[in-house]
């Protein structure tokens, strides 16, 4: 079921192998961003989401602004999602590659277990396999 499909990003929710799939396309801008975190990490929560893939291969590099927010807001949020396992696709793009390690290289580790991916079937596989 999709939840959130914009110009820039897709949301949707895959009932049988519960995986929560999201998919940035492009820039936005940064009320956007944010606001499409926000809503992301509340329908993770509110599907109880054990599986989620977070596919920022198209995502384009941060203002200062918003690399501060997400490692100080959603990294934490995200932290506290009920998930078992969480997939990522790195962005293309050097930098944007560059801020995604950042944000997540200064938090404590993740309780639940995480991979990184070159494509999205390798990704939802691994998800949806026995643990």
């Amino acid at each position: 079921m999709v939840y959130l499909h914009t110009d820039y990003l897709l949301v949707e929710y895959h009932a049988s192998s519960h995986v929560l799939l999201s998919q940035w396309y492009g820039k936005c801008s940064s009320l956007q961003y944010r606001q499409a975190l926000i809503k992301l990490v509340r329908l993770a929560r509110q599907l109880g989401a054990p599986y989620a893939i977070i596919d920022s291969r198209l995502l384009a590099p941060l203002d200062p602004d918003d690399l501060a927010w997400t490692r100080d807001v959603y990294a934490q949020a995200f932290s506290q999602l009920p998930l078992k396992r969480s997939a990522s696709l790195n962005p293309f793009d050097p930098t944007a590659e560059r801020q995604i390690q950042q944000i997540f290289s200064s938090q404590p580790s993740l309780p639940f277990e995480v991979k990184e991916f070159d494509d999205l079937t390798s990704a939802y596989d691994w998800l949806t396999t026995a643990e």
